[in-house]
């Protein structure tokens, strides 16, 4: 373990609950792998002190940047004086950095996270029709992500669905005006007739919930990505996998923002290695269930069948 000094480099991650917050794991491992004098700590911080946290914590000189853990990534906007395109578009974001002349500016890695983590398993979304379970934080970043490079290196077509009324035409709706890719919103969570379904909901985490759709529905040929990192592999994923489609945990949507993150936070040369290797990463935050997966990932093969 790296000793803490007087000039150590301080990262926080203000949350509310934080107890089971996974980013400080990955990136004191970082910090101590490549011998950078930082730290990341968790934060636990009310929504309603989370302004004049913000700003009291960066009179701090130390005090270099933070990770955004919910459900603060949509407050954060606003006390920003600059913001990222993905963050803007999708009115939230996941990293705070300080710049030289002392202003704040924010951006948005959880969408490339999942873009990231799709080529890692060979899933196929680029021109593929895509069914987005929930209409929230996550979704509107998956979303963006998907949407950003057009219909050939994104989705071409990008449905929504949740429960709450409203929320999914206004995301897609948001999404349809900046974008070319389609975005619709759809009043059923049937994933008959998508390539892809992402849950970006907590539908059917707790024991006796249904799933968030009907596997059964899905096409021979989809697959499954569950951004959710708790009880993983969760009833989802796993009635996927029995049906011998292709289902992934959350775990690679987090790993894949790590060389993003470096990068931002001006650790090139780790983040370069990071991309290189993640294996280190992985072995972090995997859960026992799932451990074997880290040194055979469970990729996805155009041959997959119902």
């Amino acid at each position: 373990m790296q000793a803490i000094n007087g000039t150590t480099d301080l990262y926080l991650i203000p949350g509310d609950p934080i107890a089971n917050v996974r980013v400080p794991r990955m990136f004191n491992a970082v910090f101590e792998r490549f011998g950078i004098d930082a730290v990341m700590v968790p934060t636990r911080v009310a929504a309603r002190d989370l302004a004049v946290f913000l700003k009291a914590s960066f009179l701090a000189r130390n005090l270099k940047g933070m990770v955004i853990a919910p459900p603060h990534k949509p407050l954060i906007v606003s006390l920003l004086d600059g913001c990222g395109l993905f963050g803007r578009v999708a009115g939230s974001v996941n990293i705070v950095r300080r710049l030289d002349n002392g202003e704040l500016e924010g951006d948005l890695f959880d969408g490339e996270g999942l873009v990231h983590a799709l080529d890692y398993y060979n899933i196929p979304f680029r021109g593929k029709r895509v069914l987005v379970l929930g209409a929230g934080v996550s979704a509107a970043a998956i979303g963006v992500a998907l949407a950003e490079g057009g219909t050939v290196d994104g989705a071409e077509h990008i449905a929504f669905y949740d429960p709450v009324a409203g929320k999914a035409i206004g995301l897609a709706t948001q999404l349809d005006s900046f974008f070319d890719a389609t975005a619709v919103s759809v009043d059923s969570s049937d994933p008959a007739g998508y390539d892809l379904v992402v849950n970006a909901s907590q539908a059917g985490l707790l024991p006796g919930d249904p799933l968030a759709c009907d596997v059964s529905r899905m096409e021979p040929h989809a697959a499954l990505f569950d951004i959710l990192l708790r009880g993983q592999p969760t009833p989802l994923v796993q009635a996927v996998r029995a049906r011998g489609l292709n289902a992934q945990a959350g775990f690679e949507m987090l790993i894949q923002q790590m060389p993003n993150y470096l990068d931002y936070f001006g650790y090139g040369a780790a983040a370069n290695a990071v991309r290189h290797d993640m294996r280190f990463l992985r072995d972090q935050i995997y859960p026992e269930a799932m451990r074997d997966e880290i040194s055979a990932p469970l990729r996805y093969h155009s041959a997959s069948v119902a």
